[in-house]
């Protein structure tokens, strides 16, 4: 399996943070709420609740707008920096929202949060390795932080380290068991390195859970298939809308030459 190969499956399979259509977003606006947010008493929790309503009723632009007056109003809070580039982010602004992370990096150098985001945009725009160094970075402070541990595993994956990348996910979960992304990409990476048998068996308890996601209802029925019990993965993929494309994933997992 070629990095190439395997980055196409990871789109695909892996449980990356929803896009959604793009929205503009002017960081020069940005720039001007940060100087003339007033520094006493911001707001900025009502802010992002407001935000988050906004865009889930679909009011991309009012929730962006809120989002960066939040970010604006408490420059310093990391958590208020991370929710307007994740939404940036979603909403296809991926140089803004690297620019809104860096500076906030800038102000607080080496928060973890803000590590472990910008490296997963950087796995989103395709440079695992400048994000193997990201979470590298965070982890040389705390070898058990689970999500770095889970996006070190992406990035090694990305560049066709398989091994590497399993040893990565399982001591993700070794420091956080219920981490369900952290299971999935390793299943996914089980399929990668064509075990997909074992594959089966870390995905089959996460989607017995209550509130199972589609798509790790859809990476179990690739994995089956892939095992070869393909009659089973039709009849789970035929009761999901937008199930996968099954015979397209297996197409890819089959090794080149």
């Amino acid at each position: 399996m070629t990095p190439i190969r395997a980055t196409a499956l990871l789109a695909v399979l892996a449980l990356p943070a929803c896009s959604l259509p793009r929205v503009e977003w002017s960081p020069q606006r940005y720039e001007r709420q940060v100087q003339a947010t007033p520094t006493r008493a911001p707001d900025a929790a009502s802010r992002l609740r407001v935000a988050a309503a906004a865009e889930a009723s679909g009011q991309s632009d009012i929730a962006l707008s809120m989002y960066g007056a939040a970010a604006a109003a408490a420059p310093d809070d990391a958590a208020a920096q991370l929710r307007f580039a994740a939404a940036l982010a979603r909403h296809g602004n991926t140089t803004q929202a690297e620019e809104v992370l860096t500076a906030a990096i800038g102000r607080r150098p080496g928060d973890p949060a803000l590590l472990v985001q910008l490296g997963r945009l950087r796995l989103r725009q395709g440079s695992a390795e400048e994000a193997l160094r990201l979470f590298d970075q965070v982890l040389a402070a705390d070898g058990n932080h689970a999500n770095a541990l889970d996006g070190r595993g992406v990035a090694l994956d990305l560049t066709g380290r398989h091994n590497e990348a399993q040893a990565s996910y399982r001591r993700a979960l070794g420091a956080s068991p219920g981490f369900v992304a952290a299971s999935n990409n390793l299943a996914i990476s089980l399929l990668l390195a064509g075990r997909a048998a074992e594959a089966v068996a870390v995905l089959e308890p996460i989607a017995n859970r209550a509130g199972s996601t589609a798509r790790v209802d859809n990476n179990l029925a690739v994995a089956r298939a892939a095992a070869g019990d393909r009659d089973n993965a039709r009849a789970m993929l035929s009761q999901r809308e937008g199930a996968a494309d099954l015979d397209g994933i297996l197409a890819a997992l089959r090794p080149s030459g």
